[in-house]
């Protein structure tokens, strides 16, 4: 194969790694925030619970309510983060494999630069 074949097909592997490193930098930034919207749902909790009065009569049913909201939110942050791992596993799988096409498309480059310098004797 020719060093103009070999080199587009190293290079659209090293293309394809790219995007995908770059898919998972915004994965891993997505995650970043789920966690602080998980920090921050657990402070503004306390803060709400804080504010309820023990002389409220439905202090109880208050409170009820404020942990249920916090679960179902709690809940719905889990949920993102349980996919964007999915993601995140996936982007490093594809990445894998990248580097593995693109050490076998290196290394055949290799070979043809070193055969063409052997002028033919082998």
């Amino acid at each position: 194969m020719g060093y103009a074949a070999i080199q587009t097909m190293l290079l659209s592997y090293k293309l394809e790694k790219s995007n995908k490193e770059f898919e998972l930098m915004q994965i891993t930034n997505k995650l970043t925030e789920e966690a602080s919207k998980s920090r921050q749902l657990a402070d503004a909790v306390i803060d709400a619970k804080s504010e309820v009065s023990e002389d409220d009569p439905d202090y109880v049913e208050t409170l009820e309510a404020i942990n249920d909201e916090y679960n179902l939110e709690l809940a719905e942050i889990a949920e993102m983060e349980d996919e964007l791992d999915r993601k995140k596993r996936s982007c490093e799988t594809q990445i894998g494999y990248l580097d593995g096409y693109i050490e076998t498309w290196t290394a055949a480059l290799q070979q043809d630069v070193a055969k063409s310098h052997t002028y033919g004797a082998q």
